[in-house]
């Protein structure tokens, strides 16, 4: 058996791509990732959402690469793989929730709540490069969804994260 001894894994162009550190841990700093809300600079209110309207997460907090559309309200992905995909929403009173979770305009997954204001969900996605992940509020009427981005009022967000 032979052994690799690298604490930096480097593109020609000197990019790092993984560094393992002292105790064994991998890091990959170019990790594909976005966090997003509705509104960046909220720190309070409520989006109207309508029926079968994509949910409108236009603000970045983090993100890792430059895929997410903030016109459209969807992450590109930009290489094939297995993508973890995460969404928290709060609306402004008891409702039914129904999200669906979007692949290139399909649903490939749905999260319901009966008579309730919050909703969260996780979720894998395989996709190809240049297939994107929404959301669509399809609940049957409009919902308010809150709207806070900002640090101390955040209680909507998505999240999207190459994982493999």
């Amino acid at each position: 058996m032979s052994n690799l001894l690298v604490q930096n894994i480097k593109h020609t162009n000197g990019t790092t791509a993984q560094t393992v550190d002292s105790t064994g841990r991998v890091l990959t700093p170019a990790r594909p990732h976005a966090m997003v809300v509705i509104n960046l600079t909220a720190t309070s209110g409520y989006d109207t959402v309508a029926n079968n309207a994509v949910i409108p997460f236009a603000g970045i907090v983090r993100e890792t690469g430059s895929n997410y559309d903030t016109t459209n309200y969807r992450y590109v992905c930009p290489v094939a793989g297995l993508y973890l995909v995460t969404c928290n929403l709060i609306t402004d009173s008891a409702a039914n929730l129904d999200i669906a979770v979007r692949l290139s305009g399909s649903d490939i997954h749905r999260f319901f709540e009966d008579d309730t204001r919050q909703i969260g969900f996780t979720t894998t996605i395989e996709a190809t490069a240049s297939q994107y992940i929404d959301f669509q509020q399809g609940s049957g009427g409009d919902r308010n969804i809150n709207k806070a981005g900002t640090d101390a009022s955040r209680y909507t967000a998505a999240s999207f994260t190459l994982i493999g």
